[in-house]
């Protein structure tokens, strides 16, 4: 049981690496095609959310399937995968 306890801790610190910035994301992985975002100071793996640009997270209304959020980063919108 304690085992079990612990592998759960485990699990949860990795899957919540905190961040100030995007470098400060070393440890969380993003499988191919998408990109490690610093976002309300959780490393989080972002997806292309179409080729528009943006000035805010509005002007991506829409971009994102599956009920995914979505962002405006760099000038770009992502879509956040949780």
């Amino acid at each position: 049981m304690k085992v079990l306890l612990v592998l759960a801790v485990v699990i949860v610190a990795v899957s919540c690496e905190m961040c100030r910035d995007t470098s400060g994301c070393s440890y969380t992985m993003c499988t191919t095609g998408n990109e490690v975002h610093c976002i309300n100071h959780q490393c989080t793996c972002t997806s292309s959310g179409g080729s528009g640009g943006c000035t805010m997270a509005s002007d991506c209304d829409g971009s994102c399937h599956h009920g995914l959020n979505h962002h405006c980063i760099d000038g770009r919108c992502r879509c956040t995968h949780f």
